[in-house]
């Protein structure tokens, strides 16, 4: 007798589908290379105050603020999504059409968090190191702004890679260090390069999508030096790696040489979770190795 499996594979992928397309699945990206910057630079696990009882507590840790702020801010860009020439579309964005409540319960559950959050830890200085990040994520889709281009500061050419490595970089790589007073600009661009190398896939992924309202850096590079142009900012992160926080050589290199292979053979035919589960994903593999480095 015969076992089909398609059709447990097809419910596994409709399980799957509304955690990753949701937008939860790269909020937990967000909070693993947040929780990643804050064991290699705060000393989080040292870092805490007694309370009145006399037990030790740790500082509270910004990766789940983090990931709820990421499912309002990714919930918040998809309402402002548009097809592209010809009415195209892709898969996410369909499914998304199909089932738009998903945005608002992501928002709304990232909201209720960070309320929570901020009214434990919340303070003034903590606002003002996330202002900019909150002013860039809201005017990045905003139709009304630069109409005449296309809308959003995301309509300027080769502009949304910039923001969105720079925005993942300060956000969980900055903030956690300024909180801490660890911050240097090696910190910056370490984060910088990786979040480029791993977002300049979705760019050659969506350059039919996003052809005529924006234009990224593969239509004006081609797609092929896209990849290599990724394979390149991922060694500087490697580099910095090994530099910054002293990561265990062969095996840092192994798993860079991992990432640089699925950028590489990363091709739309492959379907969207080789992007969206997989991809994303890689930042999990970078905070499990530096989880399990003192024991190998």
């Amino acid at each position: 007798m015969t076992l089909n499996i398609h059709p447990v594979i097809n419910i596994f992928l409709g399980l799957l589908r509304p955690f990753i397309y949701a937008n939860f699945w790269v909020a937990g990206a967000v909070w693993a290379l947040t929780r990643l910057s804050e064991f290699q630079l705060t000393n989080w696990w040292e870092a805490g105050t007694m309370d009145e009882y006399g037990y030790f507590v740790l500082n509270p840790s910004f990766a789940g603020l983090n990931a709820a702020g990421t499912l309002i801010v990714y919930g918040f860009a998809r309402l402002f999504e548009s097809p592209g020439e010809e009415g195209l579309q892709s898969k996410i964005n369909q499914w998304r059409s199909a089932m738009p409540k998903t945005a608002q319960l992501s928002m709304g559950l990232g909201a209720s968090y960070v309320a929570i959050w901020w009214a434990l830890y919340g303070s003034w200085n903590l606002l003002f190191l996330y202002a900019g990040a909150i002013a860039v994520a809201a005017l990045y889709p905003l139709p009304f702004i630069l109409r005449k281009s296309g809308g959003g500061l995301r309509s300027i050419p080769g502009l949304k890679l910039v923001v969105i490595a720079a925005v993942w970089a300060y956000v969980t790589a900055v903030i956690p260090s300024v909180h801490a007073g660890t911050f240097t600009i090696e910190v910056f661009f370490e984060r910088f390069w990786w979040t480029a190398a791993l977002t300049l896939p979705f760019d050659v992924r969506d350059m039919m999508v996003d052809q005529g309202s924006i234009r990224t850096l593969p239509h004006m590079v081609g797609p092929r030096n896209t990849v290599w142009l990724a394979n390149l900012v991922l060694w500087f992160s490697f580099y910095l790696q090994i530099q910054l926080f002293e990561m265990p050589l062969a095996y840092t290199f192994g798993l860079y040489l991992l990432c640089s292979i699925i950028i590489v053979l990363a091709n739309p035919k492959l379907g969207d979770l080789y992007y969206s589960l997989l991809i994303e994903g890689l930042p999990f593999l970078l905070l499990g190795l530096w989880v399990l480095s003192p024991y190998l």
